[in-house]
């Protein structure tokens, strides 16, 4: 078996119904790949779909009777897989009908990860909750404009048919928020690829990630800890990548994902940020720590690439250790100050390390001078002022 496609599943049983039909619409040999949906505790009559849905594919689901979070969803789908290569691809994704077959040929290479597009999106299903986002992109998606007076919850916006003939994309647009955005900007930068980028787990978005499945098991599976919303997939990337893994951006892959009521939930995303930043809390993963505090200080996320360039550089030579440490301690002490919940006066929250703020200046501007080490020196000027309030 080439692939086995990995379904996390959580009350998305008519999404997960309009994903599978995609995947019966694959233009590639049905013996070549598995689907394997790990239904997560359900309670909208998921494994009843399941049972009853005719697949052109080997077919594979198990449920969970409570919801122990994505990552063991995925992990469940994982232990079950014979598939070389596992293609992650969430249960509100609508996949094209070259999806498998774009995903595979990527792997002709070994210890590939592949990455595809993540930001498109479409409106399947009426719900009250995305009322407003769904009337304005009604006319691309409802024919008779007097059905938006009688449309009730989970009110078909597309149909089977726009599935299977591909015009369902016509009814799609890319999602506009800071997060996809920036990833644009880095593919801008970087001639669409990612061989020069030395952060491409930010990539590793697990509705539309591919990786050999002998790799995944070998670096540990999903951190089951990671429980609520975000990160786990990036948590997987990252020791995917420190381990020797490369990683490529088809944007030729696509998959769209069906828009619904979000169940994103600010304190487990603020959770899982804080696990995060403490499971990798040393110098060589100062990147990681960076894209989690993102937005929290005043370092430009623009540079984060030249400046893990330099980051990289101080590592390999002793001397500049201590200035990485001090580094990662004012990294975590902005999370610790905008992260954590419950903080009322961040000025109280001061790094764990005695710091000489006026020697690390001059320390910093002798690294710039003299060593040449230009966005290292500008990122951790600028924690100096967001800490310290000195301005120099």
């Amino acid at each position: 078996m080439k692939a086995s496609v990995i379904i996390p599943a959580y009350n998305s049983k008519e999404r997960l119904y309009y994903n599978l039909i995609s995947l019966n619409n694959q233009d590639c040999d049905f013996n070549i790949f598995e689907v394997i949906v790990v239904d997560n505790g359900s309670s909208d009559n998921t494994l009843e779909m399941l049972e009853n849905f005719k697949a052109k594919f080997a077919f594979k689901f198990v449920r969970l009777e409570k919801n122990r979070g994505i990552a063991r969803g995925r992990n469940e789908g994982i232990r079950r897989a014979v598939g070389d290569i596992l293609i992650f691809h969430d249960s509100d994704m609508i996949a094209n009908k070259d999806f498998i077959t774009r995903h595979l040929k990527n792997h002709e290479e070994k210890n590939i990860v592949v990455c595809g597009m993540p930001w498109k999106r479409i409106f399947t299903f009426y719900y009250k909750e995305l009322d407003l986002g769904i009337k304005n992109h009604l006319g691309q998606t409802v024919t008779e404009a007097n059905e938006k007076s009688n449309m009730t919850d989970k009110y078909p916006l597309i149909d089977v048919e726009s599935i299977i003939d591909g015009s369902y994309i016509n009814k799609s647009f890319d999602l506009d928020a800071e997060f996809m955005r920036g990833l644009k900007e880095i593919l801008k930068n970087h001639n669409g690829e990612l061989k020069d980028y030395l952060l491409p787990w930010r990539f590793f978005i697990t509705n539309n990630a591919s990786a050999e499945r002998n790799r995944v098991i070998e670096v540990g599976m999903f951190d089951e800890n990671i429980v609520g919303y975000g990160f786990e997939d990036y948590d997987l990337g990252i020791r995917l990548y420190k381990s020797g893994s490369k990683f490529i951006f088809d944007k030729n892959i696509l998959n769209v994902h069906q828009e619904h009521p979000t169940n994103i939930k600010i304190l487990e995303a603020r959770e899982n940020i804080n696990y995060v930043c403490k499971k990798y809390n040393d110098s060589y993963f100062l990147d990681v720590i960076l894209v989690c505090t993102c937005g929290i200080t005043s370092i430009n996320d623009y540079d984060f690439n030249e400046l893990t360039k330099d980051i990289n550089n101080m590592i390999a030579v002793s001397y500049f250790r201590p200035l990485l440490d001090i580094f990662l301690e004012l990294l975590q002490t902005c999370r610790r100050r905008y992260i954590i919940e419950g903080v009322t006066d961040i000025n109280k929250v001061m790094p764990t390390i005695d710091i000489d703020v006026n020697k690390l200046i001059m320390e910093v501007k002798i690294l710039r001078d003299v060593f040449g080490i230009k966005h290292f020196t500008e990122a951790i000027l600028a924690l100096i002022k967001d800490i310290y309030n000195v301005y120099y």
